[in-house]
């Protein structure tokens, strides 16, 4: 066994993905944020992904009133 092996039988289950986010209708940044968390998934970048989903939900909050729950996957 090598540490880059976790423990168990190696039959592992990928994580339920993350819920799909959606801008408000007409609102500029919501449309450029949801392209950037677009393009960070299409691309596999994980570290772009978790900031966009971080701009998202505090534009959502600061400029529409509305929370995002975080995804606990």
């Amino acid at each position: 066994m090598y540490a880059s092996h976790p423990p168990g039988n190696g039959d592992y289950e990928m994580p339920p993905s993350a819920p799909p986010i959606h801008g408000v209708r007409g609102c500029g940044p919501c449309s450029l944020l949801l392209a950037e968390l677009r393009h960070a998934v299409q691309g596999g970048n994980a570290s772009a992904e978790v900031d966009a989903r971080v701009k998202i939900r505090r534009h959502m909050r600061q400029v529409h009133g509305t929370e995002i729950p975080f995804f606990a996957g």
